[in-house]
């Protein structure tokens, strides 16, 4: 990268003992070829600050998905629609399969694995290389922040909602699975998440995390907004719905 501006490279993850560990190692192997970590953070708002300031700003971002107040899909999301420019790498100590859906649908481009050292440092040196990684499913940094913003010109392409077509990401309401919608359906009723485990046989913390999920795929900032917006589809497909399935959820939730 002889002759051009360092690739600036930020990280947020409120576990202090992983920001320690993971700055100086990436920092170690990437500044040979001229990328630097401008900064690492505990807080998703801080995160989101520093992306706005134009002093601080990365062309990368590192994020944990697993963040407490502000988390990970919501930082991803926070600094998508400000940005589609910024490359945003969501990242996890769990399983993968536990994140994917709602780091894709907050506008990052790939979930990582956290213990994955050595494919971290392969996608940040593709796209400083100006090939940026996107995973089979995500979307480009300008798709998604389209998205975000409503403005995805993709579908007036032809594209099919709901496929992994380039361009197109499928409606956040959607994208919500039959466990999340569950839970939301719940929700709507005015059980708290201890109730709603109780219910259904969860622990309260997974409950939470199927809330959490909701929010980033509603494209709401919190648990009541996300009641509300699920209220007014829950409304939208009773009243406008040609057919609607009887699953049995509903007169289970209205029991």
């Amino acid at each position: 990268m002889t002759g051009k501006s360092a690739y600036r490279i930020g990280i947020v993850d409120n576990d202090a003992m992983v920001l320690r560990a993971l700055a100086p190692l990436l920092a170690d192997r990437l500044r040979p070829d001229g990328m630097e970590i401008i900064w690492s953070v505990r807080s998703g708002e801080e995160a989101v600050h520093r992306c706005v300031d134009a002093d601080s700003r990365p062309d990368l971002v590192l994020v944990d998905m697993g963040m407490d107040e502000v988390d990970g899909a919501m930082t991803c999301r926070r600094i998508r629609a400000f940005s589609g420019r910024i490359v945003l790498l969501a990242m996890t100590a769990h399983s993968l399969n536990l994140y994917r859906d709602a780091a894709r649908c907050s506008g990052a481009q790939a979930l990582l694995d956290k213990a994955d050292a050595d494919g971290f440092v392969a996608r940040i040196r593709a796209c400083a290389a100006g090939q940026p990684y996107v995973e089979s499913g995500f979307s480009t940094p300008g798709e998604a922040h389209a998205a975000l913003c409503g403005t995805l010109r993709g579908r007036s392409r032809g594209g099919t909602p709901g496929t992994d077509a380039p361009g197109v990401l499928t409606p956040p309401e959607q994208t919500l699975s039959a466990k999340e919608s569950e839970v939301m359906d719940w929700c709507i009723q005015g059980y708290t998440s201890r109730e709603v485990a109780e219910r259904l046989g969860l622990t309260e913390s997974t409950v939470k995390t199927h809330i959490r999920h909701a929010i980033a795929k509603l494209g709401v900032r919190n648990k009541l907004q996300a009641v509300q917006r699920w209220t007014s589809l829950r409304a939208g497909r009773t009243e406008g719905s040609e057919r609607i399935e009887d699953d049995g959820r509903t007169e289970e939730v209205q029991s």
